[in-house]
């Protein structure tokens, strides 16, 4: 949905009139990483005229929504490319210090925004996809079935050297 309203937004015609959020509109809908120190440098002017328009708590509230709204695109991006990855390089990406880039990282597997896993002994992230139940269940029985044909090849196999060594016995 949100992607949608991006798109639309970056489709409108009165966007052109304001380049810079134009610019700002098309870095979120790529898929790739957004350097928080850059971005805030480019647009740092922009909130602080802002600011001084709409007051000083919404434009800082403005400002700090925009980069959760950055880190949020970052994570997802990283999933995108990444089935694994350590802790410390994704506070890099993230331009975050390691607890914070594990913080909003929770955040977002708790609101299931994304499926990951931390291994915060080996400090390692593991992305996964969302997997349905008829998806589990049909790996379980496809397991079950390799299972069933091993034993039953064992069993087949055990009942040939019994066969095997009663003909030796009887000769």
């Amino acid at each position: 949905m949100q992607s949608s309203l991006l798109n639309s937004t970056l489709d409108d015609k009165n966007l052109s009139e304001i380049p810079h959020f134009r610019s700002l509109l098309k870095q979120l809908i790529t898929m790739e990483v957004i350097q928080w120190t850059a971005l805030w440098n480019t647009f740092k002017d922009e909130f602080e005229n802002e600011k001084n328009m709409l007051g000083g708590s919404l434009g800082d509230k403005a400002a700090d929504d925009l980069k959760e709204r950055v880190i949020e695109h970052n994570i997802l991006v990283v999933s995108k490319y990444y089935a694994r990855i350590t802790v410390k390089r994704l506070a890099e990406l993230l331009c975050l210090t390691v607890e914070e880039a594990e913080k909003h990282l929770s955040d977002m597997v708790v609101s299931k925004a994304l499926v990951a896993k931390i291994d915060r002994p080996m400090g390692i992230v593991s992305f996964q996809s969302v997997k349905d139940s008829n998806d589990i269940l049909n790996s379980w029985a496809i397991n079950l079935e390799k299972l069933l044909d091993l034993v039953e090849k064992s069993c087949h196999q055990i009942h040939k050297e019994t066969m095997v060594h009663k003909a030796a016995l009887k000769v």
